[in-house]
């Protein structure tokens, strides 16, 4: 059985508004086995549970920093939101940069298999046995994502990384390039989405590649929603957007499912 550590971040603002559940559901449905990182940017926002570490992602990061202090008024960026092909976020490489770094770091500290990373807006609602993480990032795969070809970027809600490929650390490497020496500029879209592909396709090889979103769950690719519409619905939500204020994507699912979350 493989190894497994878990990882978010979210801003202060959040933390009543969402990221609070999405850890508290952490804590009571993963297993105590899996080890936990957490980055609040308020690090006095903690939960305790086994097995688990709080940390400060610009101490550890002060590139994230710089990173936003170059970029935030960046012409670019103004422009491709003041008109965008379809959504102004897609563009937001400051907002969505927390994430890359976060990400960046517990692979730095990750000492299990598998890195996995989960939204702060996401939530666990019933528990997870160790096995379908086993299952779910497979040994013989570098990343576990939800493609979303019709979009042209994946869904960066729930990626796995395996660390014990030799690819982990190009791939890191890679994706720190992005943000270090601003590749992301040469990318359709600047958002995590768009570097952790770019980076994935610059150091893998596609047989390596773990997309959940590849039809064998709906026996098609679906755009709208993929997350819960995977087998990751089947313990989590995803829950983007609105859904947060409902709790519940419900209204997006598109395979039925008994549970009480999704009634």
């Amino acid at each position: 059985m493989q190894t497994f550590t878990v990882t978010t971040t979210w801003g202060q603002k959040h933390w009543d508004i969402y990221a609070k559940r999405c850890v508290q559901s952490i804590a009571d449905n993963w297993p105590d086995s899996v080890k936990k990182i957490f980055y609040p940017d308020d690090i006095d926002q903690q939960i305790a549970m086994p097995n688990s570490q709080y940390m400060d992602l610009n101490q550890n990061q002060p590139e994230l920093q710089q990173f936003i202090k170059r970029n935030t008024n960046h012409p670019l960026i103004k422009e491709r939101m003041a008109k965008p092909l379809r959504n102004e976020f897609e563009y937001d490489a400051v907002r969505f940069s927390h994430k890359v770094y976060c990400m960046l770091d517990a692979a730095e500290h990750c000492e299990t298999d598998q890195l996995i990373f989960v939204d702060a807006d996401t939530v666990t609602y019933k528990p997870i046995p160790i096995e379908w993480l086993d299952h779910i990032a497979p040994a013989d795969k570098f990343s576990t994502f939800l493609g979303r070809p019709k979009k042209g970027f994946s869904e960066t809600g729930f990626i796995t990384f395996n660390m014990q490929k030799p690819e982990a650390k190009k791939f890191f490497a890679r994706w720190r390039e992005y943000y270090n020496k601003d590749l992301w500029v040469n990318l359709v879209g600047f958002t995590d989405s768009f570097t952790y592909d770019a980076a994935r396709l610059d150091t893998t090889d596609r047989s390596l590649d773990n997309d959940l979103n590849d039809g064998r769950y709906l026996g098609y690719r679906g755009s709208k929603h993929p997350f819960v519409n995977s087998e990751l619905g089947d313990y989590m939500d995803h829950l983007k957007g609105t859904r947060k204020d409902i709790q519940s994507s419900v209204e997006d699912m598109k395979v039925k499912r008994q549970d009480d979350h999704w009634r």
